[in-house]
């Protein structure tokens, strides 16, 4: 009996260790998150301030005000009778600003480019930028993914003319060539951040609250008698075996749209006496 309290105090503190880190690290992550909006939401008087405005045109390619992009490189899956796959894992990202005018409150504002800048687009415009375009795209990116090297390519998501935008920034006066407004934003995105930001730290404090509550309700049922019953043991393994999991979720479900993990997958289908379909996931 002695040795299995033993062994059951022993897991317990496993249990907690590992909980305690994905508690920590989500915390962590959400006090990034708290300091983005409050920079989003600068006092009365600050320079810079959040304009939301919709794009008039852009200097970048189709008329896009500004884009994110993500080099990804590309690798074939297992074969699996009539099915061929690709995968996608990141390899960076950035964003920029081309430039173009916004109107904004009735003014014509000049945004000024920025070679490197922090550009926000949504999941569903970053899906939409890599879906495969055609079968033979797939065609010849499979042959290339097959190899040791894999398929390099580069997503990008753009903002293009007549999108809502949100800019941080200050809006100054012209120099009296063109626009009346000029402003160099620190801060393009085609959502609305700050409501983005409250969303993921929601979220965030939700995830963390599970976890110690599920943590706690282990805890208690273990140090109940019988202790260390069948019941708790189990209940605790499975906490055990789903926290870095769901620590991992939560993670990649809270970062911030210039740092989201994009991936994806392409999937070509060969269904019986039926033509072929290209699926992007």
């Amino acid at each position: 009996m002695l040795f299995k309290e033993l062994m059951g105090a022993l897991a317990l503190v496993v249990l907690w260790v590992s909980a305690l880190l994905v508690v920590a690290a989500t915390l962590k992550q959400l006090a990034a998150v708290a300091a983005t909006l409050r920079r989003l939401t600068p006092p009365r008087g600050a320079r810079d301030a959040l304009l939301q405005a919709r794009v008039l045109r852009g200097a970048g390619r189709g008329g896009a005000l500004a884009g994110h992009r993500i080099d990804q490189v590309g690798r074939a899956g297992a074969e699996r009778g009539a099915r061929e796959e690709i995968a996608f894992a990141d390899r960076d990202a950035g964003g920029e600003i081309y430039g173009g005018v916004v109107v904004a409150d009735g003014r014509e504002i000049a945004i000024a480019p920025a070679v490197e800048g922090e550009v926000w687009v949504s999941r569903a415009e970053v899906r939409a930028a890599s879906a495969c375009p055609s079968e033979a795209r797939f065609d010849e990116a499979y042959r290339h993914a097959r190899k040791r090297r894999g398929f390099s390519r580069t997503v990008e998501a753009m903002i293009r003319a007549g999108a809502p935008v949100w800019l941080l920034g200050a809006v100054e006066l012209g120099d009296g060539a063109g626009a009346l407004y000029r402003m160099r934003p620190s801060l393009v995105s085609s959502v609305d951040p700050r409501a983005l930001c409250r969303s993921k730290i929601a979220l965030l404090a939700l995830g963390a609250a599970a976890v110690l509550g599920a943590l706690v309700g282990c805890t208690a049922l273990a140090l109940s008698r019988p202790r260390f019953g069948p019941m708790s043991a189990a209940l605790s393994l499975a906490l055990f075996l789903l926290v870095q999991p769901l620590g991992t979720a939560l993670r990649d479900a809270a970062h911030l749209p210039s740092a989201s993990p994009a991936r994806g997958r392409w999937v070509k289908k060969r269904p019986a006496g039926s033509a072929q379909a290209i699926v992007s996931r």
